[in-house]
């Protein structure tokens, strides 16, 4: 401060900033720097949209400095907490730094320091989540010490910036290492770093880069513009998508009124048509009524426009308007058949109170097909047809909405011309311009328009240009409508009319001057000037955007003159499609575009095939595929390939025909049915072998190995890969080859292939980060997540889920946050973190159904049914796999059928209903030998074994068990050989053969251990084999560790089974004291989590214990309740021995405590 204390005007005061007041920005004039006397700023720079913290500001520190070479480079600081900073003038500063070298040196070093450090940061910037916050944290403990008073306030919002991730990720590591004691979080906001030398290993190679910095810090590291946060689920969106209210809006408050009143009846309808001519006013009626009463539907506010009457495209189908309510609700759009979109429609507004306007409306079959089931949401319909039907069926109530009374039409031409205009002092001549225009409130409105352009026309003259001598004074209102219409086409400049014309040749309702532009053949900005022209004249409407929307009527008159006047309407079209096409290929062209554009490329595509544009058609088709894919416009996007295919068959382009049939079967892939997209993307495989395309044939056999992954066909579908693989790499395609790695091992994870996985994961990984293809790096982050964790490295698992989801929000890709959050939930359930499972699995859940993919939603759902079955909510699980077993039926896909069948199965089995369990297994099994599915085959034998012994068959068991040996043994898949074992060792305990009983329990435990995976399973199974085989005092210490681990896992009901496991062996002990209380704990959770079967053996644990205690009476009634509880569930080898014990009990009361310890 002492370097420019001197530039300080003499009695200065610092000046003081609250926390989150802005300091300097380049939007404020301001002639000083500042330099930080104390507290913490933030200094922010642009990044994609928004503004993003990129470095803190401490005492000491000068900011705003670039304003001393450029105030346009200034970027924006505001106060993280309360800051004094002294102010300097900008022209004392260049006067002192011409006669003081040391304070344009310093002014130097500033920059100097700006530069190096983004240089030296550009490395970091392709650093791992993991070691850019490791960086930052050292970087920052170093400069300001995090643990102390006076440290900087850091929240994950600022922390995010700095590292260039997202909050959630940040939240996560941060935690993740707080756990393991490399952090220690002191209060709000603060952190202490415990271990730097963990810290240092997990910044790696980077570890440099957080060494202090001269100067100024500006890394540069931001985080790109993401997605939204995800809408917590349950939650739905409350949409406002009123248009805005028109500010002239005249009268009509008897139709107001009548809404209203019709709102408040007791008895009624939830929808009311309003019906009337063409331009009367009805959209704008109920818009302004919507707005004056909003506040009565806190829920929110639909618009969909019908296109009932639209001259260029067709009505909407009930699938896309449901489509579109869905979306407004948070929804994807699911390409499902009309039944189950209308039940999902019904479900999602149920209880809601809902404004739906339903505008423009084609007839009531239309309108009947979108009605809601509740009197909650309320449906407001415009229409030019009249609804009657609606009334007599008793669906809606109906409202005719008339032209306005000469009062309020004279107010409407006052309100447009504005109450000083010398042509609204003449009150008698607007009433009769109000008369000639039949006070049709459009007519009205484009007469006006013209006076308010010409202030020299009279009103008088305008009414005689509209007069007709051949007509009576007060006319039809539609025909007022048409004759203004037309004078109002005849006013404009011979520039305006063209534009006019040309706008009748636009795909749908609504365009931006671009679009109008190449139609024109003009510069955009000779468009932007004709239709601020036809805007003032009232032919078309503004929205934001900017683009402009046009009245249907208005648009067929535009589209007949334009036949009959305009010579060049193929050229016009011609130069519109190379529009469309052009911005869609450009890689540069944004998301929002496709979104703003959607409907429009679609119209655009069926006018191409219908004006025998074919090439154009398919063309315009690929280049919206993978913009639509990525934004889930499934329905849109089928039209439109379908329209492409049928434009390449008529032309007879072959390779274009196959083009399209590829891209149809992925859709299909997507969404199913399995079945049809293998069939299309077959046809269009044997297309490009028959070309010689071996680029095709490499696409098209990477499709089919997916689609026949989906199915569960695992041999077909990875031959159909190491084909695909095989052809990329012979042409040199390194992305191809990328993608066929990544598909197969997706493939060996499917098949529970778990080396292979990681090898062709990451072989995949390497070649897309050299190719900089980052959603490509985030999917195979996302499998080699998958895999370390079924291989037993939670951990590492982690750290790769979290990258990946990082890559996710900078991505701004919706469906691939959902895959990470799916891999990142099953790492938490292994971690037995169930919260943060489930919340991870009900994120994945939501944005799979917000993206519309089927097929995530089905696995997001099993997800969820197995971390409810881990915690003992048993309904909830099942409840959430009979969601997923639909969905998986509907799309064909066997595997992921047979393992929610299996699932099921295991569910029924927990509790204790062995027939349905035997039931669902025996489907799986089916199933899984059917598709050849090893993994699955092997998990469903195991299950039938367990339920085989309970139903007392232990030799079948037996068989079983040893079979899914035999198959996990041979496919190497050790989680599942451990859950085999442990079977083996029950069973061999139901066959009394003790010795094999304890060398399973102990191969069980060493792959548990292995694996870190489920050791208090394998314990509880050790425990119970050493009781049984005499040697209770080596039992204890597993059947004590088996309590605590289970205990750990949230798994309640396993935790009880241990509890009763522990108390019999504590009875052998001779401690029956200690043994019934761990008895009670046991039958009480049974109890609650409904484990009958269970419950039967903590019944019968506490007959035992009761005997030895000399309480023979309560010995009797829990050996007894036990006998009934286990032969009601069908436990027939258990309950079997319970009453051989409660007979000795009978016969000599002191045996039964010794007949089975």
């Amino acid at each position: 401060m002492s370097l420019f204390r001197s530039l300080v005007d003499e009695g200065a005061r610092p000046r003081v900033y609250h926390r989150n007041e802005t300091m300097c920005s380049p939007s404020r004039a301001d002639h000083h720097v500042y330099v930080i006397e104390s507290g913490y700023a933030r200094e922010y720079t642009p990044a994609g949209g928004r503004e993003a913290v990129h470095d803190l500001r401490g005492p000491g520190d000068l900011v705003g400095e670039l304003a001393f070479w450029s105030p346009a480079d200034r970027v924006r600081i505001d106060a993280l907490t309360e800051v004094r900073a002294w102010p300097i003038d900008l022209r004392r500063l260049r006067e002192h730094a011409s006669a003081a070298p040391a304070v344009a040196t310093a002014l130097v070093q500033e920059l100097f320091a700006r530069n190096v450090a983004a240089r030296r940061h550009e490395a970091l910037a392709r650093a791992p989540v993991a070691a850019r916050l490791a960086v930052w944290l050292l970087h920052l403990d170093e400069r300001y010490g995090l643990g102390s008073e006076h440290a900087p306030p850091l929240t994950m919002e600022t922390l995010a910036d700095l590292v260039g991730s997202s909050a959630d990720v940040v939240q996560r590591q941060i935690t993740q290492w707080a756990q393991r004691g490399w952090l220690v979080r002191l209060r709000y906001r603060r952190l202490r770093i415990a271990d730097p030398s963990a810290l240092r290993g997990a910044a790696g190679s980077w570890e440099h880069l957080s060494a202090p910095w001269a100067g100024r810090v500006t890394p540069f590291l931001v985080r790109p513009s993401g997605p939204a946060d995800l809408l917590p689920v349950g939650e739905v969106p409350k949409p406002r998508q009123l248009p805005a209210d028109m500010p002239d809006f005249i009268g009509r408050q008897r139709s107001l009124d009548l809404l209203t009143a019709w709102l408040e009846r007791p008895r009624r309808t939830n929808t009311m048509v309003v019906q009337g001519l063409p331009g009367v006013g009805k959209t704008a009626l109920v818009t302004h009524w919507g707005h004056l009463h909003a506040d009565r539907f806190p829920d929110g506010q639909i618009v969909i426009d019908l296109r009932g009457q639209s001259p260029s495209q067709p009505p909407m189908s009930t699938v896309e308007a449901l489509g579109q309510i869905l979306r407004s609700l948070g929804l994807g759009e699911p390409a499902s058949d009309e039944a189950e979109l209308m039940l999902l429609y019904r479900s999602r507004i149920a209880g809601r109170k809902l404004l739906l306007i339903l505008d423009n409306a084609a007839d009531p079959a239309q309108v009947r097909a979108l009605l809601p089931g509740g009197r909650d949401c309320v449906v407001l319909v415009t229409s030019r047809t009249r609804m009657a039907p609606l009334r007599a069926t008793g669906h809606a109530d109906l409202m005719d909405l008339p032209v306005l009374d000469p009062g309020n039409a004279v107010a409407l031409l006052i309100a447009v011309l504005g109450e000083d205009s010398p042509q609204a002092a003449d009150r008698d001549a607007l009433a009769e311009l109000a008369r000639v225009c039949s006070y049709h409130p459009f007519a009205l409105r484009i007469s006006a328009a013209k006076l308010a352009e010409n202030p020299g026309l009279s009103v008088q003259s305008r009414a005689q240009e509209l007069r007709r001598p051949d007509r009576p004074l007060v006319g039809d209102p539609e025909e007022a409508f048409t004759q203004a219409l037309n004078l109002a086409y005849e006013s404009l400049t011979p520039v305006q009319r063209r534009a006019f014309r040309h706008v009748g040749l636009l795909p749908g309702r609504d365009f931006t001057p671009e679009v109008l532009a190449a139609a024109l053949g003009v510069p955009v900005s000779e468009a932007v000037v004709a239709v601020e022209g036809l805007h003032r004249a009232y032919l078309v409407e503004p929205l934001p955007g900017p683009r402009y929307r046009v009245h249907d009527l208005v648009k067929r008159l535009a589209r007949e003159l334009g036949r009959h006047a305009e010579a060049g309407v193929r050229e016009a079209r011609a130069r519109l499609l190379d529009h469309y096409l052009a911005v869609a290929t450009d890689p540069a062209t944004p998301r929002e575009w496709f979104e703003a554009e959607r409907r429009s490329l679609v119209s655009a595509v069926r006018l191409a095939g219908e004006s025998g544009a074919h090439g154009m058609a398919w063309r315009l088709a690929e280049a919206v595929f993978e913009p639509f894919r990525r934004l889930r416009f499934y329905e849109n996007n089928l039209e439109v390939q379908q329209g492409g295919l049928t434009s390449a068959m008529q032309v007879g382009n072959r390779r274009a025909v196959a083009l399209m049939r590829s891209r149809l079967g992925t859709l299909h892939r997507d969404i199913g049915p399995s079945t049809l997209a293998a069939r299309l993307i077959g046809e269009a495989l044997t297309d490009y072998a028959e070309l010689g395309d071996r680029e095709g044939q490499a696409r098209a056999l990477n499709e089919l190995a997916e689609v026949h992954g989906i199915a569960g066909n695992s041999e077909d579908a990875l031959r159909y890969a190491s084909q695909a693989l095989d052809l990329y790499k012979e042409i040199d395609d390194p992305a191809g080859v990328a993608g066929c790695l990544h598909t197969l091992s997706r493939l060996h994870l499917s098949q529970e292939r778990y080396e292979a996985a990681l090898h062709h994961a990451g072989q995949a990984l390497e070649l897309r980060e050299e190719l900089g293809d980052r959603r490509g790096t985030a999917q195979s982050l996302i499998i080699l997540a998958t895999v370390q964790r079924n291989l037993g490295e939670p951990d590492a698992a982690l750290s790769e889920g979290l990258e990946a989801l990082s890559i996710c929000h900078e991505l701004g890709d919706e469906h691939a946050e959902a895959e990470t959050l799916l891999c990142l939930a099953e790492i938490y359930d292994l971690l037995r973190l169930p919260h943060d499972a489930r919340r991870d699995a009900e994120r994945a859940l939501a944005g799979y159904t917000a993206t519309g993919d089927q097929y995530g939603c089905g696995r997001a759902l099993c997800a969820l049914g197995r971390i409810a079955r881990n915690g003992s909510r048993y309904d909830e699980a099942l409840s959430s796999y009979e969601q997923a077993l639909s969905i998986q039926v509907e799309l064909h896909h066997e595997q992921g059928k047979a393992e929610t069948l299996g699932d099921i199965g295991l569910v029924h089995w927990r509790l204790s209903d062995y027939l349905r369990a035997d039931e669902y297994l025996s489907q799986a099994l089916a199933i899984s030998r059917v598709i050849s599915d090893g993994p699955v085959e092997a998990r469903m034998l195991n299950r039938l074994a367990r339920v085989r012994r309970r139903q007392g068959r232990p030799q079948v068991a037996f068989v079983y068990a040893l079979e899914a040996l035999d198959i996990v043994q041979g496919l190497g898949n050790r989680r599942v050989e451990a859950d085999v074992q442990e079977t083996l060792t029950y069973t061999y305990l139901s066959l009394g053969q003790h010795k094999a009983a304890l060398r399973a329990a102990r191969a069980a435990l060493a792959i548990r251990e292995e694996l870190r995976d489920n050791r208090g399973s394998a314990l509880l199974s050790m425990a119970q084999a050493l009781l049984a085989a005499g040697r209770s005092a080596q039992a204890l210490e597993p059947a004590r560790e088996a309590v605590e681990l289970q205990h750990e896992s949230g798994t309640r009901d396993r935790w009880a089974a241990a509890l009763t496991t522990l108390a019999l062996v504590l009875l052998d002990l001779d401690r029956a004291g200690e043994a019934l209380v761990h008895a009670r704990q046991a039958r009480d959770t049974h109890r609650e989590c409904g484990t009958r079967r269970d419950l039967g053996c903590a019944l019968r644990a506490l007959g035992l214990i009761s005997a030895r205690l000399g309480h023979r009476a309560a010995a009797v009634a829990y050996l007894r309740e036990a006998v009934r509880t286990l032969e009601d569930v069908g436990d027939v080898f258990e309950a079997r021995q319970v009453a051989e014990e409660l007979r000795l009990l009978h016969e000599t009361p002191t045996k039964v405590v010794k007949s089975r310890a």
